[in-house]
């Protein structure tokens, strides 16, 4: 039985929730202060605190804190927007409203425990992506992990994150560019078996395609120009543990059917070989892209993509993840903050709403440069909203694909990336990404990372 200390004054409406949660066959004790608490109970022998604002605003008062074990469900009568990202960089587990209905608290309080469990028992690991020890016993949706959000579509992906992870089940993983999906690759594998071998991540769009297999499959020495030694490739490499492949739609026909042996069959061949090896790889494959309707145009395997699609992750947009936005937001403020040296600037009322009023098209990616950007420019004694630079895009519509190929068709522009744009959008209905590549004289790669740096829309080839 599950032990729960509630701490708040006698006139909270958390005070109600003493009797439910008896109900349910929690076992629920009660005090008016942290200090009435000590003197009558050992608080670390409590499973979970459930403590209203009022009493963390009187512990601030007299210089005190709450203890950091155990762990602790924050709610308030007046909640707010900075009180609650201050309350979750501090450590607890979620940041409620009063009053709160039954079922809210009791899905929050199930998933505390469930949380402290893990923690306890180290295995399964649903952390950071980091190799700190510290950082990986903190789990996702916290401030300091690697994946930041308390939204109902992010915890709900937690949960598939943790029953998905203890299996050996190939997963896809959809969503936008920016979103995290290599994040949460990491998470899957380190929460699984395979978490003491490595996970090796390839992004498919940023290896030229003539290299693609030999990178992946790896070759016998003389299998081609400049092959001058047999090389294991990163299939072999990931054996026993996780392969991440990110941006699958973009891998080429002949590597899919490849591909799809190593699924299959469990074996890899190396380009030029005649025998197979036996490889044991979990697959982890992302992409922004619908690969059903590039099956039905042929240009993705029908094979290969139904033996993905064993189980799906989809990740949202940052634009429909509410208040997660803020909570991101001032984590990246503070890394930013770190990484130039600078003092940790306020997270000021005038920089969130510039933030929450922009669309952010480039999602989690594009908020973190447009934070970069904003404290490299900002005076010492205050970040400055307008030098996020966001002015230039905040009216851009949620579909910009058509617009920007119609304007940029008739606008050429006068800088190299106004060239690029405009090239790239008018010839990829009839060019692959290898011959735009060529036309402007970069490789597949540079040609990858500028759609990613000036926001390209990407249409399939016919």
């Amino acid at each position: 039985m599950h032990s729960i200390m509630i701490i708040c004054p006698d006139h909270s409406p958390l005070k109600e929730s003493e009797k439910w949660l008896s109900r349910y066959g929690f076992q629920v004790n009660s005090g008016t202060s942290l200090e009435q608490v000590d003197k009558y109970y050992e608080i670390s022998e409590f499973d979970l605190l459930l403590v209203d604002q009022e009493i963390i605003d009187h512990l601030n008062s007299n210089e005190a804190e709450l203890p950091k074990t155990p762990r602790h469900i924050i709610l308030d009568a007046r909640p707010s927007l900075s009180t609650g990202t201050y309350n979750m960089s501090q450590g607890a587990a979620y940041y409620l409203p009063l009053p709160t209905d039954p079922e809210t608290l009791l899905k929050h309080v199930v998933d505390a425990l469930e949380q402290k469990e893990t923690i306890e028992q180290t295995t399964p690991v649903l952390f950071s992506n980091t190799s700190s020890h510290t950082e990986d016993s903190l789990p996702l949706g916290t401030p300091n992990s690697g994946i930041i959000g308390q939204c109902p579509p992010m915890l709900d992906l937690f949960k598939d994150i943790k029953k998905i992870a203890v299996t050996d089940a190939t997963t896809l993983i959809r969503g936008e560019s920016g979103t995290g999906k290599e994040l949460v690759a990491k998470a899957i594998h380190n929460a699984s078996l395979r978490k003491h071998n490595q996970i090796v991540s390839i992004n498919c769009a940023a290896i030229p395609e003539n290299l693609i297999e030999s990178e992946l499959f790896g070759h016998e020495k003389g299998a081609f120009t400049g092959a001058t030694a047999a090389h294991d490739g990163l299939i072999k490499t990931a054996d026993k543990g996780t392969l991440f492949l990110d941006e699958i739609g973009e891998l080429p026909l002949e590597a899919q059917a490849r591909l799809l042996r190593v699924l299959q069959e469990g074996e890899v061949r190396r380009v030029g070989a005649t025998e197979y090896k036996k490889v044991s790889i979990r697959l982890i494959a992302a992409t922004h892209r619908d690969l059903f309707d590039m099956v039905k145009k042929g240009l993705f395997r029908e094979d290969l993509y139904y033996r993905l699609y064993v189980m799906e992750l989809l990740l949202p947009p940052l634009r429909e993840r509410g208040d997660d936005i803020s909570m991101i937001a001032k984590a990246l403020l503070e890394k930013a903050c770190q990484k130039h040296s600078k003092p940790t600037y306020h997270y000021n009322q005038a920089f969130d709403k510039a933030i929450r009023s922009h669309h952010w098209p480039g999602n989690v990616r594009e908020l973190e440069n447009a934070i970069e950007r904003a404290v490299i420019l900002s005076p010492p004694e205050r970040v400055e909203a307008a030098n996020l630079k966001l002015a230039a895009q905040q009216n851009r519509p949620n579909n910009i694909d058509n617009t920007l190929e119609s304007n940029t068709t008739s606008q050429k522009g006068t800088t190299l990336d106004d060239y690029l744009k405009h090239f790239v959008l008018t010839h990829q209905h009839k060019m692959t990404e290898t011959q735009l590549a060529h036309s402007l004289g970069i490789s597949r790669k540079s040609l990858w990372e500028r759609r990613q740096k000036l926001t390209i829309p990407r249409k399939v080839t016919e």
